[in-house]
């Protein structure tokens, strides 16, 4: 029965999308200054960028507006996908009246305060605005930005999902499908997690973006099977391991098992130098 397994993956991804995401944006009006941290388990996630310091507020910050212009002014990737984010908390907390991934992140409801400084900050979102975050995020997924590809999967074609069904033969929907699946790829080659996760996803059954191809999900299954014995703490349980997968390895020839193994190892090795971690031999 293959639902157990596609559902620990599942769970395994959601994990990895929200370890992807930055911090999300200022939930108080304040200027965020940098307090002191050891390196936390999701700064492996964000492979190609320096460590972050972890922020804390200490007085009155500029309004939205002004926080945007600021961030697309420096012409960074970075900073693209910090305003994307910026926005996509906006929408979300106009939608749901609190931030579900701050809180996920920290295992605490929203405060009051928070909640009214949240409002204040995104008051006077703009149509506008809100469709600029697509632009914010597509210069954040060229440039590389960790979790960014994988958050400009899920957006779906002009930010509407509903496209891939109804309009599956459009060139522009096409054209966003080849985008999305080759950004995924050059990160998920890079061992940036998040596409890694994906892409197996992806792959595992035909979808609106990708048909199915055991022999790649089976590659990054085993990348992320390596790449998490690495970080989970022993005795954990590695959701990638075969008494889980055997079936989807099953499908294959002996040379497409070979394949595998070869790209998985390749795509490990990335994530060993990047995490700063010594090569195995």
């Amino acid at each position: 029965m293959r639902s157990f397994p596609v559902l620990i993956a599942a769970a395994a991804l959601a994990a990895l999308a929200y370890a992807c995401w930055p911090a999300p944006a200022p939930v108080t009006p304040a200027v965020l200054t940098p307090a002191s941290a050891g390196r936390s388990l999701s700064s492996y996630f964000n492979l190609d960028a320096s460590q972050a310091p972890v922020l804390v507020a200490t007085s009155a910050a500029p309004g939205l507006e002004q926080q945007l212009a600021r961030l697309a002014a420096s012409g960074s990737p970075d900073d693209a996908y910090a305003a994307y984010n910026l926005l996509d908390d906006c929408i979300m907390f106009q939608k749901e009246g609190r931030l579900p991934a701050l809180e996920f992140e920290r295992g605490s409801e929203m405060t009051a305060d928070e909640k009214s400084a949240q409002k204040h900050l995104c008051a006077n979102l703009t149509e506008r605005q809100k469709s600029a975050r697509l632009d914010f995020l597509e210069k954040a997924a060229k440039g590389g930005v960790a979790g960014a590809s994988t958050r400009f999967f899920y957006e779906g074609p002009f930010g509407d999902r509903s496209a891939l069904r109804s309009r599956p033969d459009d060139p522009l929907v096409l054209a966003w499908k080849q985008q999305a699946v080759a950004q995924l790829t050059v990160q998920a080659d890079q061992a940036e997690l998040s596409s890694l996760g994906t892409l197996m996803m992806a792959y595992l059954t035909d979808g609106d973006v990708t048909k199915k191809d055991a022999p790649k999900a089976y590659g990054y299954l085993l990348a992320l099977r390596m790449v998490h014995d690495d970080i989970l703490t022993p005795g954990s349980t590695n959701p990638y391991q075969d008494s889980y997968w055997h079936w989807l390895r099953d499908e294959l020839t002996p040379e497409q098992q070979a394949a595998a193994v070869s790209r998985a190892n390749a795509i490990a090795a990335k994530f060993r130098q990047h995490a700063g971690l010594p090569a195995l031999g």
